[in-house]
């Protein structure tokens, strides 16, 4: 019989905005698939946002959306990246103190990252979690013809 649940297979993505720097390694994240479950609370999320700019005063508007996004992004970065080598600095005032392995469940170090950074990472687990695009890619629509 076929398998319906998701796989607890990860893959790891090399990141083009960290590449190897002499004979360093570059950066990388391992990531997974979201279930339906977690694919289902990601799009309520972002529906929220779409009621909201429908039903929303021009004012509220701006502040609403970018608080969804964040929360959306959030829900993403929590669930998907398995394991990474990125880090900051242990004292973001002083380099010389030494580096830490950010915590991708702690919103501030995924506001912390450059943002080329994080939207290479964001593009990644939209890539993976895109079934509709993954499908088109391999030339079958969404209807499996």
């Amino acid at each position: 019989m076929p398998r319906a649940t998701v796989s607890k297979a990860t893959e790891t993505k090399q990141l083009t905005t960290l590449p190897p720097v002499d004979g360093d390694e570059g950066g990388w994240v391992e990531l997974r698939r979201m279930s339906y479950g977690e694919k289902i609370a990601k799009d309520a999320e972002a529906m929220k946002m779409k009621f909201g700019m429908d039903d929303a005063a021009a004012g509220n508007m701006n502040a609403e959306v970018a608080m969804i996004n964040e929360r959306v992004t959030l829900l993403e970065f929590q669930r998907c990246i398995v394991d990474h080598n990125l880090t900051a600095p242990v004292d973001p005032e002083d380099d010389t103190k030494g580096e830490r392995k950010l915590d991708f469940k702690k919103f501030s170090d995924v506001q912390a990252l450059d943002p080329r950074v994080g939207d290479e990472i964001s593009t990644l687990i939209g890539e993976m979690n895109d079934f509709e695009k993954a499908v088109t890619k391999q030339g079958v629509d969404a209807k499996g013809k």
